[in-house]
C-alpha cells in the first residue's frame, strides 16, 4: 500500500469485498463491514480510514430495515462526495433499493439534482464490477494495464473486453415517489439512529486526539459536579496558556438531580432545548450551549424539571454525546451515582476514553466505590458491565491527613485501579465559590489549582498543558496519596 492509495469500504456483499481486495488495482480496500451500522461504529471508533473515498454498499438479505439504513448512508455518503456504489442480485431488489434511496434523500433534505451514485452490474461478483468502475475511479486508483481472465481466482474479463456501461443514478431521474407520510416519518435514521440526528454531523470523524472523559461515583456529595467543572476549567486554561487552546464542553448526564447550572448561575437554555429541536445539528446543538464564565468552557445542563428525564433518554445523549465528539476537543460526563441507570451504563460508560471515579475519604464512600467498581468492571457473563478496568482511574477527592483512612485502603479498595488525582481538601473556598457562582476562581487557589492541573495532565498526556502558576505553593494537607512511590504526576493514569 502507498500513501496515495484511496481507501475503499464495502458494506455487505462479502464476495464483493474479495473481489475488490485481490483484483491489483492500487487501493486500500478496508475490513468488511457486514452491515451500515458496523461501518458507522468503525468509523467513529477509529477501525476504518475515515479518508476513504471509495464505498460500496450490496442490497442487504436482512430486509427492509437493513434496506433503509443502507439506503440513508447512501445518501450520505454520496452528499459528503464520496464515490458511492450500490450492488444487487435482483433487477427487483436494485429497484427497491433506487426507491429507498429516494425517499431517504427526500427525508434527508438532499438535492436530489445534485446527488449521484452508480449502480454495479446486477448480479455480477467478477471482473465486469471492476471494468464498471474503472472509468470512475482510475484517477484516484491506479487499475492493471489488463484485467486479466482471473483475478486472484475471481473469474474475469480478457483484454478485448469493453468497458461495461455504469448507470449513473441521479435522484431527480428516478420515477416520482409519493410522499413519504407517517409510516415512512417514523424509520429508524441512520445507523439506528433517531430521525433527529444529524447525519451530516456525525459522519463526520472525532476531532483529532479528541478525549471523552465521565466523571462518576457511588456516593452523593463526593464532589463530582464540582470535579467535573474545575477539571474542565484547568484543561481549557493549561492549554491556552500552552499556546494550543483546546475546545471544552461539559454534559451534566444527573437529569433529575443535575448540579452543573447551580455552579455555574445558568440555568437555561437545557438538554431540552436540543432534543425538541427537528434536528440535532451543530447550530442548533451550539445554540443552546451555556457558558461557563470566567472557566472559557461550554455546558449542556440537565433539564430543570426532574419529570422531565424521560423525555431526554439515553437514545438523545448518545446521539448528543457523538455529536459533541466532533466539535469539542474535551468532552466531560458528569453522571449521577445511580452507575446501573442505562444512561450511564450505556452512554456515560461506554462512550467515554476514561472514567473518573471519584470517593472521598469516609469508609462509606470508600467501601461503597469497592462494591461499584467490582460491578462496573465485572464481565457482562458474570452479570457487571464489563467496562475496561485500563479506561479507569481514581479521584481522591476532600483529601486531607490524619482521618484514619491510609493511602493502602484505597488502593486495595479500588481493586489496584490507579489514582489518578488528589484534590485537597478546602471546605470554605469551595463553599464560598459555590454559593457565589465564583467556580472559576477555584482554578486558582493554591491548593486546588495545582491539584486540577495535574489531573489534567494525567488525563491528557498527548496535549500540551501549561504548568499551573501562582504565588503560593501547595501545603501538606493533600498528602493522604501523594507518598513518594507514586507515579509521577504528568504520567498518564489511562492506558489507550
Amino acid at each position: 500500500m502507498t500513501v496515495n492509495e484511496p481507501g475503499v469500504i464495502v458494506v455487505g456483499g462479502e464476495s464483493l469485498h474479495g473481489l475488490l481486495a485481490g483484483s491489483g488495482v492500487a487501493w486500500n480496500v478496508q475490513a468488511h463491514q457486514p452491515d451500515t451500522r458496523a461501518m458507522w461504529d468503525a468509523l467513529s471508533g477509529g477501525r476504518l480510514d475515515v479518508t476513504s473515498r471509495v464505498l460500496v454498499f450490496a442490497d442487504p438479505a436482512a430486509g427492509d430495515v437493513e434496506r433503509t439504513q443502507t439506503a440513508r448512508a447512501v445518501v450520505a455518503m454520496a452528499h459528503a462526495g464520496a464515490y458511492v456504489f450500490v450492488w444487487a442480485a435482483s433487477e427487483q431488489a436494485m429497484s427497491a433499493l433506487d426507491a429507498e434511496i429516494r425517499q431517504a434523500a427526500v427525508s434527508q433534505g438532499v438535492d436530489a439534482a445534485t446527488l449521484g451514485y452508480y449502480r454495479l452490474p446486477v448480479g455480477a461478483v467478477d471482473g465486469r464490477v471492476l471494468e464498471a468502475m474503472r472509468p470512475h475511479v482510475q484517477d484516484i486508483a491506479a487499475f492493471p494495464a489488463a484485467l486479466t481472465a482471473e483475478v486472484d481466482g475471481f473469474p474475469g474479463v480478457n483484454e478485448s473486453m469493453a468497458s461495461v456501461p455504469l448507470a449513473d443514478v441521479r435522484l431527480a431521474s428516478l420515477p416520482e415517489l409519493p410522499p413519504i407520510g407517517e409510516a415512512a416519518s417514523g424509520a429508524e435514521s441512520m445507523a439506528g439512529y433517531p430521525p433527529s440526528a444529524s447525519t451530516e454531523l456525525l459522519s463526520r470523524p472525532r476531532l483529532p486526539g479528541q478525549v471523552t472523559i465521565t466523571v462518576t461515583s457511588s456516593k452523593g456529595g463526593s464532589g463530582k459536579s464540582t470535579a467535573s467543572l474545575l477539571l474542565a476549567g484547568s484543561i481549557a486554561r493549561a492549554s491556552a496558556r500552552a499556546g494550543r487552546p483546546l475546545s471544552v464542553c461539559v454534559i451534566d448526564l444527573d437529569t433529575r438531580d443535575g448540579q452543573v447550572a447551580s455552579l455555574i448561575g445558568k440555568f437555561m437554555p437545557t438538554a431540552l432545548n436540543i432534543r425538541v429541536q427537528p434536528v440535532w445539528d451543530e447550530e442548533r446543538i451550539r445554540r443552546n450551549l451555556v457558558h461557563a464564565d470566567g472557566m472559557d468552557i461550554e455546558t449542556v445542563l440537565a433539564p430543570i424539571r426532574p419529570r422531565t428525564a424521560e423525555t431526554v433518554g439515553p437514545e438523545f445523549y448518545q446521539v448528543l454525546v457523538r455529536s459533541l465528539q466532533r466539535m469539542f476537543d474535551v468532552v466531560i460526563m458528569d453522571t449521577s451515582v445511580q452507575y446501573l441507570d442505562p444512561l450511564i451504563s450505556d452512554v456515560a460508560l461506554k462512550e467515554a476514553d476514561e472514567i473518573l471515579f471519584v470517593t472521598t475519604l469516609a469508609s462509606t464512600a470508600v467501601q461503597g466505590m469497592a462494591r461499584a467498581l467490582r460491578e462496573i468492571t465485572a464481565p457482562v457473563d458474570e452479570s457487571g458491565l464489563g467496562v475496561p478496568r485500563e479506561k479507569l482511574g481514581i479521584i481522591v477527592n476532600q483529601s486531607v491527613a490524619g482521618v484514619g483512612m491510609e493511602r493502602e485502603q484505597v488502593l486495595a479498595a479500588g481493586l489496584g485501579i490507579p489514582v489518578a488525582g488528589v484534590i485537597p481538601l478546602a471546605t470554605k473556598d469551595v463553599l464560598t465559590a459555590t454559593n457565589l457562582n465564583r467556580m472559576h476562581e477555584l482554578l486558582d487557589h493554591p491548593l486546588l489549582g495545582p491539584a486540577y492541573t495535574q489531573l489534567a495532565q494525567a488525563c491528557l498526556p498527548g496535549h500540551q498543558l501549561a504548568p499551573w502558576t501562582g504565588d503560593s505553593e501547595p501545603s501538606s494537607a493533600g498528602t493522604v496519596a501523594a507518598a513518594p512511590d507514586d507515579p509521577p504526576k504528568k504520567a498518564s493514569f489511562f492506558r489507550r
